[in-house]
């Protein structure tokens, strides 16, 4: 089975204008999104497409269709063949992804692209397509993501292939060339059987809610840092957040 466990950390640091480091243990799927029936069927706690402890929904991305097939379509490559994606799942009906990732691979299992899905905690969400197989990429910011980002910055991305270890760097860049944040998740893969799903549950109890939760500790965190405050701007489906004038 391709699908896994990753249990490690996250960890971000912003240099500018006020430094705010700080790291968690986190837990994420892999998940080969052909072996979605197959996961259901030898996992206890998990559903797909219906309610459970644990469960995954097509309709908490992109369009609602199943995720595989909107993947091919979003990268608009019919060598694509097999999609593993990391993320979180529901646990208890919740579930906040700030990013999900996407390996695209053909039949050959040469790397296509990859996908980012960006979401943000207004209940907006924009994928990327990643090009090429070099797991290095860059793309303007699209997304208002923080309030304390504007919309005019690049993303720097570095992949590793998910293996025994997987990783996924994001750098923010700013128009001047200087990077205010970096953020990396690190994980070492387990496999997925139900005894290792019970100890991800009980060591990583409710995670999307200490996702959503953390988030806000730290925006409040740099709120009394005072870093600037960027107003949400209007979103349009499909492309994006509004740049200001």
């Amino acid at each position: 089975m391709r699908s896994a466990l990753y249990l490690g950390t996250l960890m971000h640091s912003r240099r500018t204008p006020k430094r705010n480091t700080f790291r968690y243990p986190v837990s994420y799927w892999l998940l080969d999104l052909d072996e979605l029936p197959e996961l259901e069927r030898r996992l206890r706690p998990v559903r797909v497409n219906r309610p459970g402890l644990v469960s995954f929904r097509d309709a908490d991305h992109f369009d609602g269709s199943p995720v595989k097939e909107a993947v091919v379509r979003l990268a608009d490559d019919p060598a694509i063949v097999r999609v593993l994606m990391l993320t979180q799942l529901r646990v208890l009906g919740y579930v906040f992804n700030p990013v999900s990732f996407y390996w695209c691979y053909d039949a050959q299992g040469a790397l296509r692209c990859m996908v980012a899905e960006l979401s943000n905690t207004f209940g907006e969400s924009l994928p990327e397509v990643l090009r090429g197989p070099d797991l290095h990429y860059a793309h303007d910011k699209r997304l208002h993501v923080s309030p304390f980002f504007g919309l005019d910055q690049r993303y720097h991305y570095a992949f590793s292939q998910p293996g025994d270890e997987v990783q996924a760097r994001i750098d923010v860049i700013d128009p001047d060339g200087s990077m205010p944040l970096t953020a990396v998740l690190h994980g070492r893969r387990r496999e997925l059987t139900n005894a290792a799903l019970l100890r991800m549950l009980v060591r990583y109890p409710l995670q999307p809610l200490q996702v959503i939760a953390l988030i806000h500790w730290q925006a409040l965190r740099l709120w009394l840092k005072r870093v600037p405050f960027h107003h949400k701007p209007p979103f349009v489906p499909g492309e994006g957040s509004v740049r200001p004038e």
